[in-house]
């Protein structure tokens, strides 16, 4: 049988009483349903041994309703443990409030950091569609290279077709001026032999006009020829 404290205090003459501790811890020497106690809850069931972890009321044991769904349980609540002395009430509340305070620096902190992770990930966001865009860059500058190196291969094939054509135009140009030059030196060569032989001509009529002036008139035609030259 559990020994109830001097100053244990029922759920009926508790203001507390609709205060239903809804945190507890377990404590394997109170836990169960305490059929051997004549407390009953509002359902008129055995209650459920609890040890409360909330506010001034931390460590303390109390029986409670023992229906397991929440919506089924009555507000009944019996403490087993008297109330803490004020000093003692005193210092668990200084122990909640740093509790408190720890906590609400920790929510602080996870803000804090949250907002900077979102902030990471904006900037790692950006930093990844400006690198999509420079490589989309480069792979335009690579593109365009090759483009324009294409573009030099064809120029270079084209200067070298002119190259040849030129190459060949001139050669051409070359074997005609030579061809030419050899037909004019055929031509004067032709010229100084007919000089020569006009002159042969002249000295023959001359020698013919002297011995025989019946052929004069011979002569001077054959000289009028050769005069046309």
């Amino acid at each position: 049988m559990v020994s109830w404290s001097e100053g244990s205090s029922s759920s009926w003459d508790d203001d507390s009483m609709t205060n239903q501790l809804s945190t507890t811890i377990p404590y394997y020497e109170w836990s169960g349903i305490a059929h051997e106690l004549s407390y009953r809850c509002m359902h008129l069931e055995p209650c459920l041994r609890q040890v409360a972890i909330q506010s001034t009321h931390i460590g303390r044991r109390f029986l409670a309703c023992a229906k397991e769904k929440a919506k089924e349980k009555c507000c009944y609540l019996e403490w087993i443990d008297p109330e803490w002395s004020v000093a003692m009430q005193f210092c668990i509340g200084q122990l909640w409030s740093m509790h408190d305070k720890e906590n609400d620096d920790r929510i602080r902190e996870n803000l804090k950091l949250g907002e900077e992770n979102r902030k990471m990930g904006e900037e790692l966001r950006f930093f990844k569609h400006d690198f999509a865009k420079l490589v989309a860059d480069k792979e335009e500058a690579i593109n365009q290279l090759g483009s324009a190196r294409l573009a030099i291969g064809d120029l270079k094939k084209e200067i070298e077709k002119k190259k040849l054509a030129h190459h060949y135009s001139t050669n051409l140009h070359e074997v005609l001026r030579a061809k030419a030059e050899k037909e004019r030196d055929q031509l004067v060569l032709e010229r100084d032999q007919m000089k020569e032989e006009k002159k042969k001509l002249e000295c023959i009529i001359a020698d013919m006009m002297k011995e025989n002036n019946g052929y004069k008139d011979k002569v001077k035609k054959l000289k009028e020829i050769c005069d046309e030259f």
